[in-house]
């Protein structure tokens, strides 16, 4: 009898793991369900049908992504928390490596020289150094769209840890493996049953965990000095851990004020939107040049105007497309009749039921490509499964208190917060200075705005930064009124003309996907 090696033993158990994994379409998906986008898209290379198991799952998966790294401390999503340990390219790659959903489209906002700066990402293998746009390129899927934008300040959210619940899924992988192995060596159906039930628990504990607005609170540890203060933060953590909370974190306001140079204040927040069904998202850029160039013949005019149709031409939009939110941002390259003109056409083309919100950057930049001629920069939103609203926070308000009733507005709209999100432009002249001068010198008044914001939407992440002028109008749609208002675009219409840039004000657009 020929003896068998251990190392034979092994190969033996690897080949018949395989056999099973490339033939169990239940197994195949149950082990994929618990891993990240970058961990399915490998597998999915491997045979046809982890390809189709790792597709259908994918196509499921609808959560926002969002990393913001600022230097008061340096969070990241999915993970630990730092506080200087580690450096951005490693914040950046553990971001990716935990990533569920697959991106569709990326906004990025950041101070003004994470654009051109060479000294935080290299290639893999060699000395080239990358930018942050090349990066970006390199990590997110191919067919995933990008735009960055770089201001003096920037606001960002930060994503609450996931308390343990990745880790504990791998570490449950090689048990299924090795239950489905011993089912199969025994009397079978009834282990397997078994194991089916215990393994479909697991899954669907973890199920609940992901779909729920937010995960579910299971880490509690707290030291106690005697046996009655012991119980007393069991009873407290068990009542806790049927307690759902947000998975928006903190939302912050890093303002270059804060200190005496921009490199000290460098902070970058990145935002993934994987695709929904009916949400469309459509980048696109613009000029004066190149509209006259297309539509007037070259001809300068003292009085541009832009038709709906026109509109639609430089946006690569169809008459169809459902626009429902239109984000804008510029250099300040003078230009500020033309886009106005552009912005009253897109008015026009939604009857005046439109959400508006942009502002004036430093640089910008769509896709790795270099776009050192770009003057504008759009984000068109649209579709029938988004809902949009926008307000403008008057120059006028200087006081916390007088923010209350622009976020009554905006909640008043009925926006579901499940699958939402917001955008902040602010002037850089606002902030800590602007809230302080006015208040008591003693008080915090750090993060005012988005500490607001966070008290009406405490499940909303919010992006954005401080610029040099502001984009943007106030639209209140009422999504969780049942009477329908058939005159409303008419009586829009016979107003003025909408007063679209302003100063010294801050602009919220808020979004949700259905």
């Amino acid at each position: 009898m020929t003896e068998v090696t251990p190392a034979e033993c092994a190969i033996s158990s690897y080949n018949r793991i395989g056999d099973i994994l490339s033939g169990s379409w239940e197994l195949t998906q149950r082990i994929f369900e618990n891993l990240s986008f970058r961990e399915v898209a490998r597998l999915r290379a491997v045979c046809r049908t982890w390809a189709d198991v790792g597709a259908k799952i994918l196509e499921k998966r609808r959560r926002l992504h969002y990393l913001t790294i600022h230097p008061h401390s340096i969070p990241t999503t999915e993970g630990k928390v730092t506080i200087g340990e580690l450096s951005p390219s490693s914040l950046f790659e553990g971001f990716f490596e935990h990533i569920v959903s697959r991106p569709r489209y990326c906004i990025g906002f950041c101070n003004e020289d994470w654009l051109s700066r060479t000294d935080i990402f290299s290639k893999k293998g060699e000395n080239g150094k990358l930018t942050l746009a090349q990066y970006l390129h390199g990590s997110l899927p191919k067919t995933c769209e990008f735009g960055l934008f770089s201001a003096t300040g920037i606001i960002g959210t930060v994503e609450n840890n996931y308390q343990g619940h990745w880790l504990e899924s791998a570490n449950n992988l090689n048990h299924i493996i090795l239950s489905f192995l011993h089912d199969e060596e025994k009397d079978g159906q009834k282990a397997k049953r078994s194991c089916r039930r215990r393994s479909s628990d697991e899954i669907q504990s973890r199920e609940d965990l992901a779909e729920s607005a937010s995960p579910v609170v299971s880490d509690q540890s707290a030291s106690a000095s005697s046996n009655n203060s012991s119980q007393a933060s069991a009873a407290s953590a068990k009542e806790e851990a049927n307690v759902k909370r947000s998975r928006v974190g903190y939302s912050i306001e890093v303002e270059a004020r804060w200190s005496t140079s921009l490199r000290q204040a460098d902070a970058v927040s990145l935002l993934l939107i994987p695709h929904h069904p009916g949400v469309k998202l459509k980048f696109f850029s613009i000029s004066m040049e190149s509209f006259l160039k297309r539509f007037r013949s070259g001809r300068a005019l003292n009085d541009v105007t832009v038709s709906p149709e026109e509109f639609n031409k430089m946006t690569s939009m169809t008459p169809e497309d459902d626009l429902k939110a239109l984000l804008l941002f510029d250099l300040g390259a003078d230009e500020e009749t033309f886009t106005d003109a552009f912005l009253q056409a897109a008015l026009e083309r939604q009857n005046y039921q439109l959400a508006i919100g942009g502002g004036v950057v430093e640089s910008l930049q769509c896709g790795d490509k270099n776009n050192g001629e770009l003057t504008s920069l759009g984000v068109a939103i649209s579709g029938p499964n988004v809902m949009a609203a926008s307000v403008v926070i008057s120059k006028y308000v200087s006081s916390p208190k007088g923010l209350e009733s622009y976020m009554k507005q905006l909640k008043s709209c009925g926006l579901p917060e499940d699958q939402s999100l917001a955008f902040m432009f602010t002037c850089c002249g606002r902030g800590y200075s602007w809230y302080r001068r006015r208040g008591n010198p003693w008080f915090d008044y750090h993060n005012v705005e988005t500490k607001a914001f966070r008290q009406a939407f405490p499940n909303t992440p919010i992006f954005g930064f401080f610029g040099g002028g502001e984009i943007g109008l106030c639209h209140f749609p009422k999504f969780n009124s049942t009477e329908a208002d058939e005159d409303v675009g008419v009586r829009y219409k016979k107003r003025k003309k909408k007063k679209l840039f302003h100063q010294f004000s801050t602009i919220i657009v808020l979004l949700s996907f259905l």
